[in-house]
């Protein structure tokens, strides 16, 4: 029986050739999608599942009383919280500072360091593959490797006892490698060391005060802890340490899992934007195949007529179409499953790679999809093989023997409520897309305080074997550079525009006791000129002048308008914990976008620092003369090439490093254009088969019509204008959908555009135009046929 009801399928398909075709198209593309983005969101989630019991873990957010947020607190609070706190089970910090260059034997590498407590791994329960993690960190002078760098530095082999050198000096035992971490994990950890050793180093000691925020906490608590009463108690320790308690408005307790979005709301978007897509071109594939397969009912009634009377019960016509369904779903879930490793999933990892880091599919770990695909496929079949047919398998046998279907009554409401919702869906991408593209370009475009054109940028923190020699061959290449026609300014500094690094730090106004938190970096004299950033007020620094131990600094305009100062003179910046006078402000600069434009501006202070003084700098950047930017780039990697130094030099142009600051959402434009293309291409492949169904239906009527004078153009008309009204119909739902979901997305931005309404309109155009010419060109096919063939077609 089942052979028969596969050979019948097969005879059926292969009856509607286009039908099929277009069914299997859709489906392939539309599920191809639906996999790829379901597996995103997949691997996104599933990223932390080794970590047990993550309702128990939790990390610290603060709060100013200026209403900024920032994950880091000081130094010393972690401490405090385990020695006061009954609810912590476990705490640890994950904190950055310094990258040590490790050797063994003669092998040289460099990885990210993140320091923590000995009780890291009670915190979090990441797997070693080699080493307990109960003993791992118990000692001051361990070392936990990545993976990745054991299997460099070791292989295979077990490196659990090794002894590696940090920094030429101190020697670290290995005492673990981690297990791979999954790239969309919460966190990526470098090679793990004590927070023992890092309390040794002078600089780190000078800056772990009550005044100085820069450490993340991570905590495990105790089940069912009272989360407001915990959180009171932080409030008690605010108040009795930190240097200014009256900067601070809250220190909240945040839960691990949300650590992502929290800190990254973009990502968030992109997830749920990624669910978001999955449904709905779901929802598209099944509407296609839902009326494509009602229309085929049209012609089959006598087939079903013919089965009832020869003893063939419902059940058995149901289980042939949907026998027929699953042929064309599962051999389209084939050609998806193809689709998605050879051509969707590379292209996911180009697009996100670069932030989330690369994802691969393997059947061992990955089987839940699998799973999922094989589920999606059976509830396909089962939806579109059983609605249409139970309601044609009701006609009566006298009815449908006849061919007599345009007698009953159709339904065509549900059909053409299934075409506007489609259409809306397509509609909405089109507009998203639209505005997302306008915002993108506008944040690339808009003014941004500096000039990023012709501006070389390479990264010179560099590690270098001998310092003062690297300091005197770095000198003779300004030499080169500042006698070089082509040259028009120099900078050496420790941040540029789009890269600053998260260094933050409370000031006062000794006068007024005004505060203002800022960010701040270390720049020479020629800074300003170099990025050509305006000079407000004041002087610039200036080498003949300022020295570096005097702490002379430049502000922006907004830690001036933080402090309420109309005038510099004679005004001096202190620290919380600082001695002395202060730090003399000698200049005000512009305000610039020194952070891509979804932050708002933030207070920036420069400390001046001399070129050559490469331990406080990270970059050269060179102003060079338009179309000589070659020449300028061999002088830097010739003049590094005789700097002996660990890492290679690499050196960029501005503009693009300006431009990468928003690669993740470009790359959520890239998804969003493609899932628009996607949702209109299946809506109209779907509308291609109506169209050619229907014609097929009313080829006499057709025949009929141009017999009696009826021209091409009205006949085109009557097979489109109902479409077409049905899309115009779909424009008028969604273009209001679209305007609150993306207004709404808008406001997290710092800068955005206002949504014009030709952003809108367009979007609605798009569609119809499209419509239109996929309905035209099978309507032109149907009234330019022979009316002869048509009258004498059965």
């Amino acid at each position: 029986m089942l052979k028969n009801h596969i050979k019948i399928s097969f005879r059926n398909l292969w009856k509607n050739k286009l039908l099929s075709a277009l069914n299997l198209l859709g489906l392939s593309i539309g599920i191809g999608s639906v996999l790829t983005l379901i597996f995103s969101v997949y691997a996104y989630y599933s990223a932390d599942s080794n970590i047990e019991n993550q309702e128990h873990i939790f990390y610290l957010k603060t709060i100013t009383s200026g209403g900024d947020t920032y994950t880091e607190t000081p130094y010393p609070l972690l401490k405090e919280i385990i020695k006061t706190s009954p609810e912590v089970v476990a705490a640890s910090h994950l904190q950055g500072w310094d990258n040590p260059w490790l050797e063994y034997g003669e092998a040289e590498f460099q990885e990210r360091v993140d320091y923590v407590e000995p009780e890291f791994f009670d915190v979090f329960s990441l797997g070693l593959k080699y080493g307990n993690r109960k003993t791992a960190l118990d000692k001051k002078y361990s070392i936990v490797l990545t993976h990745k760098i054991s299997e460099k530095i070791f292989g295979e082999t077990n490196p659990v006892g090794k002894i590696v050198i940090a920094n030429d000096s101190l020697n670290l035992t290995v005492t673990g490698v981690l297990e791979p971490i999954s790239p969309y994990s919460a966190f990526r950890l470098g090679v793990v060391m004590p927070t023992q050793l890092l309390e040794d180093y002078s600089n780190f000691k000078a800056r772990s005060d009550w005044g100085d925020s820069f450490s993340m906490n991570y905590l495990r608590l105790r089940p069912n802890t009272n989360i407001e009463a915990f959180e009171s108690r932080l409030e008690e320790l605010v108040q009795k340490n930190y240097s200014d308690p009256t900067s601070v408005a809250a220190i909240k307790v945040m839960p691990f899992a949300d650590i992502r979005i929290n800190t990254i709301p973009v990502v968030g978007t992109i997830i749920s934007g990624s669910i978001a897509a999955s449904v709905f071109i779901l929802l598209i594939v099944l509407i296609n195949l839902l009326n494509l397969n009602a229309s085929t009912m049209y012609r089959r009634t006598k087939d079903i007529a013919v089965r009832k009377i020869l003893g063939g019960n419902k059940k058995d016509i149901i289980v042939q179409f949907c026998i027929e369904n699953a042929i064309l779903v599962f051999g389209a879930i084939s050609i998806s499953a193809l689709l998605f490793l050879g051509f969707l999933l590379p292209r996911l990892n180009t697009i996100y790679g670069a932030d989330f880091g690369q994802i691969s599919f393997t059947v061992e770990k990955d089987y839940p999809v699998i799973l999922f695909a094989m589920a999606l496929g059976i509830l396909v079949t089962l939806l579109v093989g059983i609605l249409p047919t139970l309601r044609f398998i009701s006609i009566p046998i006298s009815t449908a023997i006849k061919g007599k279907i345009d007698a009953i009554k159709s339904n065509f409401f549900v059909r053409n409520s299934f075409i506007v919702l489609q259409f809306g869906i397509a509609i909405l991408f089109i507009c998203v897309a639209i505005i997302l593209n306008s915002q993108i370009g506008f944040m690339k475009n808009a003014p941004l305080g500096f000039s990023k054109e012709n501006v070389l940028v390479g990264n010179i923190n560099l590690y270098y074997k001998n310092e003062e020699t690297a300091s005197s061959n770095f000198n003779t290449l300004l030499d080169k550079l500042n006698t070089n026609a082509y040259v028009k300014n120099i900078s050496v500094s420790g941040g540029i525009p789009s890269d600053y690094n998260f260094n933050y730090t409370n000031f006062y106004d000794p006068e007024t006791e005004n505060e203002v938190r800022t960010r701040y970096a270390h720049a020479d004299e020629g800074y300003l000129k170099t990025f050509e950033i305006p000079l407000v007020m004041g002087r610039d620094f200036d080498e003949n002048i300022d020295k570096a131990d005097d702490y002379p600094v430049i502000i922006n305009r907004t830690v001036m308008k933080a402090l309420g100062w109309d005038s510099i003179e004679g005004k001096r910046l202190k620290g919380k914990d600082g001695d002395g006078l202060g730090y003399p402000v000698v200049g005000v600069m512009e305000d610039f976008h020194y952070q891509d434009m979804q932050n708002a501006m933030e207070p920036l202070v420069h400390f001046y620092r001399e070129k050559d003084d490469l331990a406080y700098h990270r970059f050269l950047s060179v102003r060079v003369e338009e179309g000589h930017e070659k020449t300028v780039e061999n002088i830097n990697v010739s003049g590094f090439g005789n700097i002996a130094s660990r890492r290679p030099y690499e050196q960029e142009f501005l503009d693009d490093k300006v431009s990468a600051q928003y690669r993740l959402i470009e790359g959520m434009l890239k998804t969003v254009n493609v899932v628009a293309l996607l949702t209109i291409f299946i809506s109209c492949l779907g509308m291609f088969g109506l169209i050619s169904f229907m014609a097929k239906r009313r080829v006499k009527e057709i025949g009929i019509r141009k017999v009696l004078g009826s021209g091409v153009l009205k006949i085109i008309i009557l097979l489109s204008k109902d479409y077409i009204l049905l899309v115009g119909i779909a424009s008028v739902l969604a273009i209001p959908i679209a305007w609150y979901v993306m207004n709404a997305w808008l406001l997290d931005f710092a800068y955005s555009i206002a949504i014009q309404w030709w952003m809108l309109v367009v979007g609605g155009l798009i569609a119809l135009l499209i419509t239109s010419f996929t309905v035209g060109i099978q309507a032109v096919k149907s009234a330019r046929a022979n009316p002869t063939k048509s009258l004498n077609a059965d």
